[in-house]
């Protein structure tokens, strides 16, 4: 095998009928594997039979367990031993036979990338053969009642065909895993997601008998009906599962699966620290023929010192305007523009994962088709790399809306509040710049943008803020296209915190209230339209939740705004008119 160190932990209890099979069957296949065997003071010869089988391979050990029926602390002392001795990965079977040695390549290939394989009875259809109706029906309910307290994308939470990766085991308490058979498997499986490593489920037949006893007792069966709460996800969480139930549930564990196992980093996050960088920029277009024209011109006047834009790709996700024709126009007069188009519109983050497959620069640039870069932006934004711990940076977007009225007012300001808040912790949005390390982001994000905030700060790098790379963009102009923007935002936000518990700084209300204090003019018109902007936030973040949560309306493919777009560029005096200095 390719992993000589890898280990096959088995519990047994009376297995004297069946573990000389299963010893051997592995010996025989996997030559490099060591086998331990952890023996609960078995009383039918279980111990001897496998010692006398240990002096004629040495891969094949043995230590003992004192009280018979704690499958926890099996598990625990075998675990130890793994690590004391330095094997990884390490898989745990029974030792009556109904788990095949057959599938233990399929665990060690798919280990390779995910810390946690659950061998599943249930993924794809059961896999069961020789249990009686009844026992298979209360093991298939059972497991479904634990995925909806758990509320994770998981088929089969109690089998104990298993494979873990050394760095699983190291970060978590030995110590403080249950005794009990049941428990003790759904209690390593949260923790694996409580630690955010990644876990696989993989299909294999569990060859039972109708006869069989099961060495559960019922008082341990009813334990772990009690302590499954332990583990429960949140209850609005729970809700949300429960909708599921009655719409896309297919879709619930594709999307949770893509949060909590994301995509490998590209050239395992290794990256080259330059002075030059080449740059990708991709901007993604959806029926935006009133700006594309102007979106395209400003890149293509790009003056950029730090590097040089290798190419601009332009992701056209089913337009249905005159949008291709434009970009086909400017292909012709820059060679780096090139049309990407897409049939069908499949949402933003679809596009940049377009863009993600084709980008070649160490730096890619990602912007919507509806701002207008200014001319140093771009530069500005490459600058930051030079540092080696900085992964992502963000622009300073300068909104061209009417300041005076209501809903201009409210654009302004949010956008006043997202630059300060960004001067103290930075936060990207509408257009940004990272290495390029990402392979994709999730596809059903509403927020991409804060996506890949969660993946470059999961790599281990910071985050920046160009104070100086300035991006004009135009807010909607009417308050229902204002207000449906506002709530399609927060339940993106919600649906991205509740997956994998990234948040970004702007939805941290007490600290968007000091700098509301800290910036407000007491003036009786704008004293007014604050409290009615916050008002409507306030609102709008109440109905983002139910959204998500009770609605199942993740808006990752929105309703576009029609009042956005037509975007111009604010001269410097107009910018510091409407108090948006750069400062």
């Amino acid at each position: 095998m390719s992993d000589p160190r890898a280990l096959v932990i088995i519990p047994t209890w009376n297995e004297a009928d069946h573990i000389k099979t299963i010893l051997e069957e592995i010996t025989t296949q996997y030559p490099n594997l060591d086998v331990l065997v952890v023996d609960a003071r078995s009383t039918d010869g279980t111990g001897p039979l496998v010692e006398e089988l240990a002096q004629k391979n040495f891969r094949i050990k043995i230590i003992y367990q004192d009280n018979p029926g704690k499958f926890g602390e099996a598990l625990r002392m075998g675990f130890d031993y793994a690590l004391r001795y330095n094997y990884d990965p390490v898989i745990t079977m029974d030792g009556d036979q109904s788990h095949s040695p057959r599938y233990i390549k399929d665990f060690l290939k798919t280990s390779e990338k995910y810390d946690l394989v659950i061998g599943s009875r249930y993924i794809d259809g059961v896999r069961v053969e020789g249990w009686r109706f009844r026992k298979l029906l209360v093991s298939k309910m059972a497991n479904m009642f634990v995925s909806y307290i758990l509320v994770k994308p998981i088929w089969d939470f109690t089998s104990g065909f298993r494979c873990y990766r050394r760095r699983f085991l190291e970060s978590i308490d030995l110590n403080a895993l249950f005794n009990e058979a049941y428990i003790v498997q759904i209690q390593l499986l949260h923790l694996a997601y409580q630690h955010h490593f990644r876990v696989k489920e993989i299909p294999f037949i569990y060859q039972g008998t109708p006869d069989a006893v099961s060495k559960v007792s019922k008082h341990t069966r009813r334990k772990t009906f009690r302590y499954v709460f332990k583990f429960r996800a949140p209850w609005w969480e729970i809700i949300r599962h429960l909708v599921y139930l009655k719409r896309e549930y297919e879709r619930f564990v594709d999307e949770y699966e893509e949060f909590v196992n994301p995509p490998e980093l590209k050239n395992n996050g290794h990256f080259e620290v330059k002075d030059f960088y080449d740059i990708s920029i991709g901007v993604m277009a959806y029926n935006e023929e009133k700006n594309i024209a102007h979106c395209l011109q400003a890149l293509h006047n790009q003056k950029v010192q730090s590097g040089r834009i290798l190419e601009i790709l332009v992701i056209s996700s089913g337009s249905t305007d005159r949008t291709d024709e434009i970009v086909e126009q400017f292909q012709q007069k820059d060679e780096r523009i090139r049309l990407i188009r897409q049939p069908k519109r499949l949402g933003k983050a679809s596009a940049i994962n377009e863009f993600l497959k084709l980008a070649r620069g160490d730096i890619v640039v990602i912007e919507s088709a509806d701002t207008i870069a200014h001319p140093g932006t771009v530069e500005e934004l490459v600058k930051p790399f030079k540092q080696a711990d900085i992964g992502m940076v963000g622009v300073h977007p300068i909104p061209v809306n009417d300041p005076k009225r209501f809903v201009g007012f409210c654009v302004h300001k949010l956008w006043q509040l997202h630059h300060h808040m960004a001067l103290q912790s930075p936060k990207c949005g509408e257009m940004v710049a990272f290495r390029n390390i990402v392979s994709r982001i999730p596809k059903y994000t509403a927020v991409d943008e804060a996506a890949i905030e969660a993946i470059i700060s999961k790599a281990g790098l910071k985050l920046a803020y160009a104070n100086d790379a300035l991006v004009s963009n135009k807010g909607p102009e009417t308050l229902v296209d204002f207000f449906k923007q506002r709530r399609r935002i927060a339940s993106g936000h919600r649906h991205l915190k509740a997956l994998i518990g990234y948040e970004v700084t702007t939805l941290k209300s007490s600290k968007i209230l000091k700098m509301v204090l800290k910036l407000h003019r007491w003036t009786p018109k704008e004293t007014f339209f604050m409290m009615m902007l916050m008002a409507f936030e306030a609102l709008a973040r109440f109905l983002g939740m139910l959204d998500f949560y009770l609605r199942d309306k993740n808006p990752f493919i929105w309703d576009i705004s029609v009042t956005t777009k037509e975007v111009h560029i604010l001269d410097e005096n107009k910018i510091a008119k409407n108090g948006l200095s750069k400062k």
